[in-house]
């Protein structure tokens, strides 16, 4: 009879939370739930990065811009190929525009100003140059019947502002050609006045001298702003190596955005890139 009591006792009487707990480990501890109740889902991690080789993903962008943020599942990479994208058809684009207005320009001074001499010969980038800014060039020898060349002396031509300049150099005031600096103010002379080959004169022929100043400044602009836009594509190349190769090494430790605008300027065309590098943070 004391048995049967004391085992019905045990039976009815309630078990302490603690008892439960140690008697089923594996059973949550705190206040009771109802059976049907979900479970609340854990917290998500964070997605991980695709595990690259840093040297990998740096040379791949480096080739080409984008690739290396692509093998690491970086969607940034389409900003990156973008901009190389552009940056290769505004380059080759103004490119071509510039060789085509050098080429309309050059034969504009052919026809108007140089009088269509042949065999046809073309000067540097700085005798285009003094070719918009002065009105005729002058002549290289004023008197080819006597021995030896007779400068220009018109101070308003530019074969003859070379003379002046030679002159100032190299000679004292009223100095003629017995003076022993002559030879060197003549050597100065020939090698930087116009050959007769390559004469000018605009007298006359003003509005093919606007046209032709109006070309040359187009041309000057549109390989300015080729260049220019080179230097972006090249600065792309080295950024997304640089990016990757921090994303690379960093993991998801570290949050990498780029913005790159582009920009017109007094002289062509820039690009701006704004980078910002956020810690990540457990949500």
């Amino acid at each position: 009879m004391i048995r049967a009591a004391l085992l019905t006792l045990a039976l009815l009487s309630p078990v302490p939370l603690g008892a439960q707990a140690a008697a089923h480990p594996s059973a949550p501890s705190g206040p009771p739930r109802l059976c049907d109740e979900a479970a609340a889902p854990p917290t998500a991690a964070p997605l991980q990065l695709a595990s690259r080789p840093p040297a990998l993903v740096t040379a791949a962008s480096l080739v080409l811009p984008g690739m290396g943020q692509l093998l690491l599942s970086k969607r940034r990479w389409a900003v990156y190929a973008g901009v190389e994208l552009a940056g290769w058809l505004v380059h080759l684009d103004r490119a071509r525009a510039g060789r085509r207005l050098r080429e309309d320009y050059r034969h504009v001074a052919w026809i108007a100003a140089r009088g269509m001499t042949e065999p046809r010969q073309e000067g540097d980038w700085e005798y285009f140059e003094a070719l918009a800014h002065w009105l005729h060039s002058g002549m290289f020898d004023l008197d080819s019947a006597r021995e030896g060349i007779q400068p220009e002396t018109d101070a308003a031509s530019y074969n003859g502002a070379i003379w002046t300049l030679a002159r100032d150099l190299y000679l004292p005031e009223g100095a003629g050609p017995d003076h022993p600096a002559y030879a060197r103010a003549l050597s100065y002379y020939q090698k930087r006045a116009i050959p007769p080959e390559l004469l000018w004169d605009w007298t006359g022929k003003e509005e093919s001298l606007a046209l032709y100043a109006t070309l040359i400044d187009r041309s000057d602009e549109a390989l300015r702003t080729a260049t220019v836009v080179l230097g972006a594509v090249v600065a792309n190349h080295l950024l997304s190596a640089v990016d990757a190769f921090v994303a690379s090494r960093l993991g998801a430790q570290v949050n990498i955005s780029t913005a790159p605008t582009w920009r017109r300027l007094g002289g062509g065309a820039g690009v701006q890139w704004t980078v910002e590098l956020r810690p990540w943070r457990q949500p």
